[in-house]
């Protein structure tokens, strides 16, 4: 259900932007290829807006500020191009309140949140994942992810690291592995995912986990921080 959460979500969202623009007077057809044209700035949203951090206020607020400001030329850049290539037309005037820098904010904010929201409950509320299967050599491996203690990508091959000393190669992508697994299991670095629960130690640029140090990438710093200063 993870993994198909976010495809649900915009489909559905897809639909309903559809209905309001036809509610607007559009055609049905023009109302979705409408609907569709605000999708980039959604997304840009759902990706930054779990990074925002305001543990210092002043940046963070500045931080929100560029971030709505980059979102509002990722959206009149997509409604322009759109129009253009989609309706054939040229907007010599904006067609008002589509291009009302406010109503996008609101529309891209009132589509997003929620499903921000949303997925962080069912995330809490999801039960622990009794057992986890994957091929190794050939060979079908059931595992008890609490068993496992971090997931590493080497190349094109990918170790699962489990507590009493095993190592299985699999051929399954990290992002796959990090898409499937529990929230007990957090992605620290490109080439590795870490059971959160089975950590030694922590500090901001590395932790140790099953005897090993293993750094935190810069790319992930922040939601490691965020994440482990609530369980470490």
């Amino acid at each position: 259900m993870k993994q198909f959460f976010p495809v649900i979500w915009w489909c559905a969202t897809a639909l309903l932007l559809a209905l309001l623009f036809v509610s607007l007077g559009y055609s049905f057809v023009d109302a979705l290829l409408t609907g569709s044209l605000f999708l980039p700035g959604m997304l840009a949203l759902r990706y930054f807006v779990p990074q925002l951090s305001f543990e210092d206020r002043p940046k963070g607020i500045l931080d929100t500020v560029y971030l709505l400001l980059a979102i509002l030329v990722i959206e009149y850049f997509s409604l322009t191009l759109g129009y253009r290539l989609v309706f054939e037309t040229e907007l010599k005037e904006p067609p008002g309140l589509l291009f009302n820098p406010l109503f996008i904010l609101l529309l891209l904010a009132a589509f997003t949140l929620p499903e921000i929201a949303l997925e962080r409950y069912l995330e809490r509320r999801r039960p622990y994942d009794s057992e986890i299967h994957f091929i190794s050599d050939r060979r079908k491996i059931g595992l008890d992810p609490a068993d496992i203690l971090y997931i590493e990508s080497n190349d094109d091959e990918v170790w699962v690291h489990t507590a009493d000393g095993e190592a299985f190669r699999t051929k399954t992508g990290i992002s796959q592995w990090e898409a499937q697994m529990d929230r007990r299991f957090l992605r620290i670095h490109r080439s590795y995912i870490v059971n959160t629960l089975r950590i030694e130690e922590y500090r901001p640029a590395q932790i140790k986990i099953g005897g090993r140090q293993i750094g935190i990438s810069r790319k992930y710093k922040e939601a490691v921080r965020r994440r482990l200063d609530e369980t470490v």
